[in-house]
């Protein structure tokens, strides 16, 4: 229940994830329950009969098909946690490569707002590279990580790992080149292989990995926690769900109530924005209607449509209702010139991050009524690989005031 976790948590988030089986039907319910709150699904999809059941036929296009047809991003995180033996996709790098590549092709083929996070565990890290399907391939790189007392449910085997280690690895190999997803942590806080409660080890743990984010770990664009109880599941041996302990949900709810954890990236990671910026003249191809007198703004005033001549720097507009008055939900669209390479753009709204995306079209969502009456303003950064800002432009919209 979403909104009974976001009640406990404080906090809505942005995206959640389940599981589902190679072989079984898109979650279309599950889906369209997630879009009509703004929030982006993350499906982990198990080919748990094998690899050889993964083939280009009715079940992989029929699925890419439903995923098209629920037009919104999605997450899909295709046979992660590959590089383990614990899988029953483990075991065949070039097999595993094949059969990536196939359910990638069809995917962007058939549904472009799919996002495939390729996603190893964090250890082994031997085999992590040997799996990897090439950039050409992946659009983002994920990594799940946990934090545990004891490893396998044994006694005997020690853990207590710091999970930024367990990270570094991949974020080394890949962030310079893919934006980074931890797509699944969390840290033990009741340890069944020694039937002990440890929330000051979960919390411990929590807030070393979630604290070095903002400043280690800059291209980590998404993390989620497992919040699960498995061992009352009989999933695993450690119960990580952050609301059946009072002092590791107090804990996650102080660390996820600064601004640099979003409740709010409605259309990403494929979003669709309308914002202009630096590119008057493709504004001013379509005159304006008559209407009352434009309001002064201080930064250059968005358009009001998609630029559709030739864009030479970045153009911001408001899709959805005049810039001068806005009202309602709407959209801000970025258009970057043809030529751009970029590794991510980046939508600030009053100086608050509101999404990112390194795919277009570059489309973010805007509830004008959250918003107070008044000018508001848009910055676009385009960064490369490196996170380092190349290119960045400003504009304004201005809400309206309510009908009295």
């Amino acid at each position: 229940d979403v909104a009974a976790f976001e009640k406990l948590a404080g906090k809505k988030h942005c995206s959640y994830f389940r599981y589902v089986g190679y072989g079984q039907p898109f979650p279309f319910a599950w889906v369209k329950e997630l879009k009509a709150r703004g929030q982006v699904p993350h499906i982990a999809w198990e080919p748990n009969q094998g690899l050889d059941a993964v083939q280009d036929d009715e079940y992989l296009r029929g699925w890419a098909e439903a995923a098209r047809r629920a037009d919104v991003p999605i997450f899909l995180r295709f046979a992660s946690e590959m590089n383990g033996n614990w899988q029953a996709w483990s075991g065949d790098p070039a097999l595993y490569v094949e059969k990536w590549r196939l359910v990638y092709r069809v995917m962007h083929q058939i549904a472009p707002k799919v996002v495939m996070v390729w996603c190893p565990f964090a250890v082994p890290q031997g085999s992590i590279t040997s799996y990897y399907p090439g950039d050409e391939y992946v659009d983002w790189v994920g990594v799940n990580i946990y934090s545990v007392k004891r490893h396998d449910g044994d006694p005997k085997k020690i853990a207590g790992e710091d999970p930024t280690e367990l990270l570094r690895y991949v974020y080394k190999l890949y962030a310079s080149r893919k934006p980074i997803a931890i797509c699944e942590y969390a840290a033990t806080h009741y340890c069944n292989a020694l039937k002990l409660r440890c929330p000051e080890f979960a919390v411990e743990k929590m807030r070393r990995l979630y604290s070095a984010l903002p400043t280690e770990f800059p291209r980590v664009r998404m993390i989620n926690w497992f919040s699960v109880n498995a061992a009352s599941d009989n999933l695993a041996d450690n119960d990580y769900s952050v609301t059946t302990d009072p002092q590791v949900l107090a804990a996650y709810r102080d660390i996820i109530a600064s601004d640099y954890f979003l409740s709010e990236i409605e259309g990403a990671p494929v979003v669709q924005v309308a914002a202009v910026s630096g590119m008057p003249e493709a504004a001013s191809e379509v005159p304006s209607e008559a209407g009352p007198p434009r309001p002064v703004t201080s930064v250059t005033l968005a358009a009001d449509r998609p630029a559709t001549g030739k864009v030479t720097g970045i153009y911001i507009a408001i899709l959805g209702a005049p810039p001068t008055a806005v009202r309602g939900r709407v959209q801000i669209l970025v258009q970057l010139p043809e030529a751009s390479t970029y590794g991510m753009v980046k939508v600030y709204l009053d100086g608050r991050l509101k999404g990112l995306s390194n795919t277009p079209p570059f489309t973010f969502a805007v509830d004008a009524g959250a918003l107070e009456p008044g000018e508001h303003r848009i910055r676009v950064e385009v960064t490369d690989d490196l996170d380092v800002v190349r290119q960045e432009a400003e504009a304004a919209f201005v809400v309206a005031a309510p009908a009295t």
